[in-house]
């Protein structure tokens, strides 16, 4: 049975927040909500200014786990690339996180392909998978795009994140999708838009702004869901909503309606 998350990275500071909650309010909430899982990004943790380990025994004493962890980024820096690599790998250690978040912004070239290698060696040292993140408004912008680096990394270091959103809006199709090994999976977010956007629109914006809970937007999540499923999918799922007229409710009623929303379209 999959695991639910609540990644909760629309309340960091990354993420265009003011005011984030306190760790023990954000863990509050998301237990209180129903979740046994919590996404963090590293951006966060290290803002809190604590011993990771310290941030770590909070969590589980919370009743959580953090399986998901963002994230690093695959540039023309190589240095900064593999110097992303560490810092999350270091926060995947502490927090005992399956799965480092990363994106890629270079085409997924030979040259590409090695330095995501790289990066993926050094979180799997660390106990984690790199899970690469296609963003239509990237140059991995596809499944097929994701799964050459995954390819070359190999499964036991890296896997394939698969977001709704970015499933939707982007180029890939329903035979892409079930086209996809399970075993090439790294896990999976779920989420909705108002709308389904045309070429031209500024899907980074879109993206970091305007997410609505599972069900409240245009996406056939259902449909998702069953394709997943049907190949043998039963890992982390992990709801991811960016939108900062949602976070302004607070962290307790953000938790509680995403764990409501994914429960109807996962459970």
């Amino acid at each position: 049975m999959s695991t639910l998350c609540l990644n909760t990275f629309a309340f960091s500071p990354f993420a265009g927040t003011k005011e984030p909650p306190s760790l023990p309010e954000l863990l509050a909430a998301v237990h209180d909500a129903g979740f046994t899982a919590i996404g963090l990004d590293v951006f966060s943790v290290l803002g809190y200014g604590r011993p990771l380990a310290e941030l770590a025994a909070e969590v589980a004493a919370a009743g959580l786990r953090c399986p998901e962890m963002l994230g690093f980024v695959v540039d023309a820096d190589e240095a900064a690339a593999l110097a992303g690599a560490r810092q999350v790998a270091e926060a995947c250690a502490a927090f005992g996180a399956d799965f480092a978040l990363g994106m890629v912004m270079l085409a997924p070239d030979a040259r590409c392909a090695d330095l995501f290698a790289r990066c993926a060696e050094i979180i799997a040292q660390a106990g984690a998978r790199a899970a690469v993140e296609f963003l239509p408004f990237t140059p991995v912008a596809t499944i097929a795009d994701a799964r050459t680096l995954v390819a070359h990394a190999g499964t036991a270091n890296s896997g394939v994140l698969v977001d709704a959103w970015h499933f939707f809006q982007g180029a890939d199709t329903w035979a892409t999708l079930d086209a996809l090994p399970v075993a090439e999976i790294a896990y999976v977010q779920i989420d909705d838009h108002p709308e389904l956007l045309p070429p031209g629109a500024d899907f980074y914006t879109e993206c970091m702004s305007r997410r609505v809970f599972p069900g409240e937007g245009v996406f056939e999540l259902g449909t998702f869901r069953d394709a997943l499923l049907t190949k043998g999918y039963d890992g982390l799922v992990s709801v991811e909503v960016i939108n900062p007229g949602l976070v302004g409710l607070g962290a307790a009623p953000y938790a509680r309606t995403a764990r409501a929303a994914v429960a109807r379209h996962w459970a």
